[in-house]
């Protein structure tokens, strides 16, 4: 869990200046619609049951759209619901273009598709090129031999002189990344889980391959794909072996808990390996042609650094959403500097900003310490205020909207194969995917009828949809109208950033512009009271949820308070 944002002293340095000039913007960026978007992503097994199994299913998701719409969002990302043994929960395919039974029909997802866009909302589905399950056909006929038509389709390599695997990578699961096959007598490959073996994409069959499984979806209309792992795309052809981090050192980039060996190497060989610009830049050519949006996941490596590379110039991917904040040390210092260092890395590349996601603890426990304290409302604010206002768009996950607290669950309530293989000094990912808390007065909070498959959660309950949205001072509210407000600020949405230098603790501050006009962000990020020197020429602007009052000389801001400025005509 995060620590807490303490300030070093409760005031700032320098007054605020007027940047100067700002990169100039290409012919049509405005048109771009995912540029500043607001995206949602729907953890379908925990947003709603329709069907009364316990899982969260399509039908579920078109029950909810309307909550969904009236955030005022952009899009919708949906996590992969495609055929699947569920041994990662639907991240483990066996078939790319069936829809698995426990999340519905595909005339389900014909529905939820014409109901998403007569919304006039975009529909992304999640895309996994890295991997398939063990279950997939594909991997079936690979492992029978070396002289099928697909052994090449998979990463399959001799076992080293001593019998062992062919070199030192590990699987971020737990383990050794090789698993030995004894109908090929070689050792099959897999980043994550041993029932995930990896795609060989430096095989240009397999690559056409999923670009026809892609192509699939979206002839059926969808409007753009998350691309899972982009770090996992390619792999090193020498096999060569990782280095170590060094004495004591750990990486702390990796997920999985202090204790997951996979934090002790320096993943220079299975991460984000030589091939990974021109498999995006395949992908990239029919997301082109077919007018669909990329937007790539990272995670693993230094991502600021990667986003720059597979965005810049429009080649590989749109846009990209990281783990770099989300990894960060609760502090304002670490915080601060992540951001200054992404604005002078990507230059014309574009992130979408992520606080958490179904892979990590929630925001409001991550990023700060006061989820369980009085302050957990306006900490959420304050973590939504500043995701929406900073460059790129954002996306939202389920749950942000109502900034529910991560939970603490039991071992004997977690079906997470991540967390049961490092527990107990790693709790998974299941404290970020229980069931939605849609109606207090409901069984299950109103998630379904039946039994969920993970426990809904008491701290949770009393923060339901129904509660929230009666409430005008609410997380839900303040989410509403700030991104109905937005919505009417180009300057929010596809600005250039620049980051306030000095000294400024606990305060983090940035400006953005647009055709002319300019924004000052400014948040408070800590639990004391903060001042902010300010010229004369800057005024407040009246937003939703944000401070209007100024004093003579700057800006007094409260715990947790955010505000928004701009020049005077």
């Amino acid at each position: 869990m995060g620590g807490v944002l303490r300030p070093r002293r409760a005031m700032t340095g320098a007054p605020m200046a007027r940047p100067g000039p700002y990169e100039p913007l290409a012919d049509g960026f405005a048109a771009d619609w995912w540029r500043g978007a607001a995206i949602y992503q729907v953890y379908i097994r925990s947003f709603r049951d329709a069907n009364g199994d316990g899982i969260g299913d399509l039908g579920g998701v078109l029950a909810g759209l309307d909550h969904i719409a009236g955030l005022g969002v952009d899009a919708v990302w949906l996590s992969p619901f495609y055929k699947s043994p569920q041994k990662d929960f639907g991240y483990d395919i066996s078939d790319f273009r069936l829809v698995d039974p426990t999340a519905g029909s595909m005339e389900d997802f014909m529905r939820l598709r014409d109901a998403v866009h007569d919304r006039g909302l975009k529909l992304l589905l999640d895309f996994i090129p890295c991997h398939t399950s063990d279950d997939h056909p594909w991997f079936a006929e690979s492992r029978e031999g070396r002289d099928t038509p697909k052994a090449d389709w998979y990463v399959w390599a001799d076992r080293a002189r001593d019998g062992g695997p062919p070199n030192n990578w590990l699987s971020s699961f737990g383990g050794p990344a090789w698993t030995w096959e004894p109908r090929r007598s070689q050792y099959y490959y897999h980043p994550f889980l041993a029932s995930q073996p990896a795609l060989n994409l430096h095989n240009p069959a397999v690559l056409d391959q999923l670009i026809a499984e892609m192509s699939y979806w979206s002839d059926l209309g969808v409007d753009g794909f998350r691309i899972d792992a982009v770090q996992c795309l390619a792999w090193d052809r020498d096999l060569r072996s990782n280095p170590p981090v060094g004495r004591g050192g750990s990486n702390a980039l990796i997920g999985g808990g202090p204790t997951n060996p996979f934090a002790a190497q320096l993943h220079y060989f299975d991460r984000a390996a030589e091939g990974t610009r021109a498999i995006l830049e395949r992908f990239r050519a029919f997301a082109d042609a077919n007018d669909i949006v990329l937007i790539g996941e990272l995670a693993d490596i230094d991502t600021s650094q990667a986003a720059a590379e597979f965005t810049e110039q429009g080649r590989a991917l749109h846009a990209v959403y990281d783990f770099g904040l989300i990894n960060c040390h609760p502090e304002v210092d670490s915080i601060t500097a992540q951001l200054e260092r992404r604005e002078r890395l990507l230059g014309n590349g574009w992130f979408l900003n992520v606080f958490t996601n179904h892979d990590t603890i929630r925001a409001v426990s991550n990023l700060t310490r006061f989820a369980g304290e009085g302050l957990r409302e306006a900490a959420a604010k304050m973590l939504l205020f500043t995701q929406m206002t900073l460059k790129g768009g954002c996306i939202l996950y389920q749950g942000d909207e109502l900034g529910l607290p991560h939970p603490h669950l039991d071992y004997d309530q977690i079906v997470d194969p991540w967390a049961k293989a490092f527990w107990p000094t790693f709790e998974g990912r299941d404290g970020a995917r229980t069931p939605f808390p849609w109606n207090d007065r409901q069984k299950h909070c109103g998630f379904g009828k039946a039994t969920p498959w993970l426990p809904v959660m008491d701290t949770h309950a009393a923060l339901c949809v129904r509660r929230q949205s009666a409430d005008p001072g609410s997380v839900l509210s303040f989410t509403r109208d700030f991104l109905t407000w937005r919505r009417d600020e180009p300057v929010l949405r596809l600005g250039e950033e620049r980051m306030a230098r000095g000294e400024r603790a606990p305060i983090i501050s940035w400006t953005r512009a647009y055709q002319g006009q300019e924004r000052r962000i400014v948040v408070n990020f800590s639990e004391d009271a903060a001042f902010m020197p300010v010229s004369g020429r800057w005024r407040m602007l009246s937003a939703p949820g944000c401070a209007t009052q100024r004093e003579a000389h700057g800006i007094a801001l409260g715990p947790l308070a955010f505000a928004i400025l701009a020049p005077d005509a």
